[in-house]
């Protein structure tokens, strides 16, 4: 019976790529040093690929529940309570978003049934710093996300009061960070798709450490980097074009939709 399962390890992953540079035999395993260097070559490497464009499978919906009077979150390890809609435990997140989608935020009134829900401009710093009253209360109608080195913060304008933070809950889209690879056994935070382009990039990462003749390590970074654009090109979402109202004007001080 056909299958979908195939997956490979950390360690398996090392072992091809240093097969690519000609330093490891067939059928022999790397020393604990080589395993341990390499690693760290490819968990760089991962953390990279995480600046490069969105990872779709990255991608989570956080909740955000609010508070009276608090226009400023803390989100990340030791931060705000907030949790992905995805999770119908509620289990607290704790890595720190990288980034918060445009267009892809919204209140929800939780006090309806079916529960309704009215979008929230997602602004830029220049936007949040011209705002003339940072902490005028309301209902919310935009969120500034400012990501830090450790954590981000989260800014609602309007600053929610009591009626709002008993009312609503804040969704944001986000693009969370991809996990480490962090023992030998590790499946990679990646579709299977993807497992080619990390030997191939392991690979030309570790050329130069182990003296690959320049001719090879040219043929090696092709490779990559044909791989990684096709993977890169591929792992993108079919979307329509959308304008989206300034839903500011909708909400005021003191007031509500």
């Amino acid at each position: 019976m056909p299958t979908t399962t195939f997956t490979v390890t950390r360690d398996q992953i090392i072992a091809a790529a240093l097969r690519k540079l000609g330093v490891l035999e067939l059928g022999a395993t790397p020393d604990a040093d080589t395993l341990s260097s390499s690693s760290l070559a490819l968990n760089l490497f991962i953390k990279q690929m995480a600046t490069e464009g969105l990872k779709l499978w990255t991608i989570e919906e956080g909740v955000l529940p609010l508070v009276s009077n608090q226009t400023t979150y803390t989100l990340g390890p030791s931060g705000d309570y907030f949790y992905n809609a995805s999770d119908i435990s509620k289990t607290a997140v704790v890595d720190k978003p990288l980034k918060v989608l445009p267009s892809n935020a919204f209140l929800r009134n939780t006090t309806v049934t079916p529960s309704t829900d009215t979008p929230l401009m997602v602004i830029s710093r220049q936007e949040y710093n011209l705002l003339g009253s940072k902490f005028s209360a309301g209902t919310p109608n935009s969120l500034y996300y400012n990501v830090r080195q450790n954590t981000g913060e989260l800014s609602l304008f309007l600053t929610p009061d009591t009626t709002a933070s008993s009312t609503y809950e804040v969704h944001f889209v986000y693009q969370r960070p991809i996990y480490d690879i962090s023992s030998a056994s590790a499946i990679p935070d990646f579709p299977v798709e993807w497992m080619n382009v990390l030997v191939w990039n392991l690979a030309d990462q570790l050329a130069m450490d182990y003296g690959v003749a320049l001719n090879k390590r040219q043929e090696i970074a092709v490779r990559a980097k044909a791989y990684r654009e096709d993977l890169t090109g591929w792992d993108t979402e079919v979307v329509s074009t959308f304008f989206q109202p300034d839903y500011r004007m909708m909400f005021k001080a003191g007031g509500s939709v």
